[in-house]
């Protein structure tokens, strides 16, 4: 057996003889199914979901697809027929070329991104504002068609989503998949121990378990945690601003007291911090300070604003009031 063969019968050029060795062969071995499923896959994959409006291409498919109906027409009594209609129709897009025409009018254009050196800022093509940490990939369709704007992420990425509740946005990824109208978040899908961990800050998220994990909705100052290992998820209450601090190096306070910014910079500097007596614990601050390299910095920032002394000894911090 050959494609010629195959491609004969489907264009109505085969003799008698053809067809009967083609029926012959269906029913031969599963290798030859295995070979015609291949070609019907091929056929689905080579289609894509190319554009309506391309002309030449609805030429094509109008023309496979009547020589379709008139082999049914005929009522050939081959073995497998209804299984091989569209694995003929590949057949002859591989041995004519049309593939390549389909490939070059359907399948939609998808842009890949990489921040290789540092935080990377784009605006994707419905004016929503993505930050990709470094070494973190996105890949987007060049026109959001379609019912919902899907992007893939792979790293670390905080998403500020233009609002359209008729095209939810959607972010997926190995082990998740979260679904927003309009919100502000963080999404890390490479935190150790095979874990995915997406934060909301502002507005609203529903985010679903690509392994049967589940399904769940979060507020703002809520994480979910995906654990890949054991198909499990978890929602934690979290203080998310302070999740997206790489985007931009500034760490915000809204409505703090002196104990809450201490646990803040605790986290981000490893060090421990101890308030003496005499801290007023009631009064609370708001603003922004430039994340650095070193504690002293921001702790001599910060005295601007609120009144305190400061001991370090290693790792350690005493406050006192000034």
């Amino acid at each position: 057996m050959n494609f010629k063969v195959i491609k004969d019968y489907i264009l109505g050029k085969s003799a008698p003889k053809d067809e009967l060795r083609l029926g012959d062969w269906l029913g031969r071995s599963k290798e030859n199914e295995r070979l015609l499923f291949g070609a019907e896959l091929l056929y689905h994959e080579g289609r894509g979901d190319y554009d309506r409006w391309a002309a030449d291409a609805d030429k094509v498919e109008a023309s496979l697809f009547a020589e379709i109906n008139r082999l049914e027409e005929r009522r050939v009594k081959v073995r497998y027929l209804n299984f091989i209609r569209y694995a003929a129709v590949a057949l002859i897009m591989l041995v004519d070329g049309a593939a390549v025409l389909w490939l070059q009018y359907g399948r939609q254009h998808m842009i890949d991104v990489t921040a290789a050196n540092g935080v990377m800022a784009l605006t994707l093509p419905d004016s929503t504002k993505v930050w990709l940490n470094q070494g973190t990939t996105l890949r987007y369709p060049e026109v959001f068609d379609g019912d919902e704007r899907h992007v893939e992420l792979a790293g670390e990425a905080l998403f500020s989503v233009t609002k359209n509740p008729q095209k939810p946005f959607i972010v997926s990824s190995e082990g998740v998949r979260t679904k927003v109208l309009g919100t502000v978040f963080d999404f890390k899908t490479n935190v150790g121990d095979n874990h995915e961990e997406v934060s909301l800050l502002e507005g609203k998220l529903e985010i679903t378990g690509s392994h049967g994990e589940g399904k769940v909705i979060i507020q703002p100052n809520q994480k979910a945690v995906i654990d890949k290992n054991s198909h499990t998820m978890e929602v934690k209450n979290v203080y998310a601003p302070l999740e997206a601090v790489w985007h931009d190096g500034m760490i915000p306070f809204a409505n703090m007291s002196i104990a809450d910014i201490a646990h803040v910079l605790e986290r981000f500097y490893q060090v421990e911090i101890s308030l003496a007596g005499n801290m007023d614990r009631r009064q609370t601050y708001s603003g922004y300070i430039r994340r650095t390299d070193s504690i002293d910095s921001v702790l001599n920032a910060l005295m601007y604003s609120i009144p305190f002394r400061y001991h370090k000894t290693g790792n350690r911090i005493r406050l006192t009031r000034k």
